[in-house]
């Protein structure tokens, strides 16, 4: 009697390892190697997959299936230290020794085990609990109706599986572990930051436009083209806040060398039609419009209707693969660096491109309080005033010197790390 015991207890604990090992693997389970893996002919691995499709009710399924396992084995072990220790020592007994083995064979070792080998523990056991989650569909579909009473009763909104941030831990982390490169992963984490930024954090500003009239003599026009090198002119009448319209390099210099000595011609026959965009519409919708009409030039509007700035196509593809560079371009770095905890910093580059730069280079985000667009406006806010070249002014994380001031403007910044025993100090 106590041997034919004791063989049932160590099948349920069996069982409940089998039962721990299965959830450990099924929760820890990499849902795209397994799609490899089935793409590869594994009928686990597809099995395994419809199992997560199911994932609820499979989880409901094997925790029935280990609570039933792990009772009866309790169970029966105090029948079986009754009929060993008698009756006065037997609830002791066998409390503390099946606590001990349930907790050491029947959870610690098979979850360790599963947690370093979740895909093909999920693929090896796929079969047998596709097999139990039929059987036991009665018993968890009522826990699953119980479970989605619960959480109306509480009102329990259901979360997403994983945040943005999360994802960018995820991505920093496989980058450390060698399965990406760091330019790959400076494209993945761009490409997810892509629909959240907005035009007015890549526009060139308003006072930085080059543009011409569209009376302007022509010769003068050749000179711009020639001495900005741009491949486009945006076009204005009267005022730069009244953009009508955009010339290209290529068609003003197919009619310059066309037009006879004494000829001239209008700027306003040979100008495009230009795009007109809010301030805060989104980069990737614009980017659509902008592929759909056939456009690489927008104006950006305030929120009064006058002239913001300009952003063009390139502008929007550089958020995506960083700086794009021509041949006539002058190469200069938004961030340099002076020494270890000393770097410049232009002027114009965006609060969003900088901290995405600070934070990947250093793991941490800075504190930047207010509304500016820039490191400047950042800058000038914290100043309060148009600062002096040399000046500096502190915050939790910098000690900023203006190096160069423009008019109004602020050109270019240094920033200094300011340690943190020093900051909490």
């Amino acid at each position: 009697m106590e041997i034919q015991l004791l063989v049932i207890i160590i099948i349920m604990i069996a069982c409940s390892a089998f039962f721990s090992a299965s959830e450990t693997a099924l929760t820890g389970a990499n849902r795209i190697r397994l799609k490899s893996m089935a793409e590869n002919g594994s009928k686990g691995a597809k099995m395994a997959l419809k199992l997560l499709d199911r994932y609820d009710k499979v989880i409901t399924t094997i925790l029935i299936g280990n609570n039933i396992v792990n009772i009866t084995a309790s169970s029966l072990g105090t029948i079986l230290a009754t009929a060993i220790v008698g009756p006065d020592n037997a609830a002791l007994v066998s409390t503390v020794v099946l606590t001990l083995v349930i907790l050491t064979f029947g959870e610690v070792m098979p979850k360790s085990l599963a947690k370093d080998h979740s895909e093909g523990m999920t693929v090896a056991t796929s079969g047998i609990i596709t097999f139990l989650t039929f059987i036991f569909t009665p018993l968890s579909a009522l826990f699953i109706l119980l479970k989605k009473l619960a959480n109306k009763l509480f009102g329990n909104k259901k979360e997403v599986t994983v945040t943005e941030q999360e994802l960018m831990a995820i991505i920093d982390e496989i980058e450390d572990e060698g399965v990406l490169e760091e330019q790959e992963r400076d494209l993945v984490k761009s490409a997810l930051e892509f629909d959240e930024t907005v035009v007015d954090e890549i526009i060139t500003h308003r006072v930085d436009v080059i543009a011409v009239d569209v009376n302007e003599d022509i010769e003068t026009v050749k000179e711009t083209f020639i001495n900005e090198e741009y491949s486009r002119l945006p076009v204005y009448e009267g005022s730069i806040d009244h953009i009508i319209g955009f010339v290209s390099q290529k068609d003003f210099f197919k009619k310059y060398l066309t037009k006879k000595d004494d000829e001239t011609f209008l700027l306003r026959d040979i100008m495009q039609e230009i795009h007109y965009v809010p301030h805060l519409m989104k980069i990737s919708d614009i980017m659509k419009q902008m592929q759909k009409d056939k456009v690489h030039m927008a104006v950006v509007l305030d929120q009064y209707g006058g002239t913001l700035g300009i952003v063009t196509l390139e502008d929007i593809l550089e958020q995506l693969v960083g700086e794009i560079w021509d041949e006539n371009d002058e190469i200069i770095a938004p961030v340099t660096f002076v020494s270890e905890n000393e770097f410049n910093v232009n002027g114009d580059v965006s609060l969003t491109a900088f901290k995405r730069y600070w934070h990947n280079r250093t793991g941490d985000s800075p504190k930047i309080d207010g509304n500016a667009k820039t490191v400047g406006g950042w800058v000038l806010e914290l100043f309060g005033k148009i600062p002096e070249t040399n000046e500096s002014v502190t915050t939790d994380d910098f000690r900023i010197t203006v190096l160069k001031v423009s008019e109004r403007r602020i050109v270019k910044v240094r920033l200094t790390v300011i340690p943190k025993s020093e900051n909490k100090e």
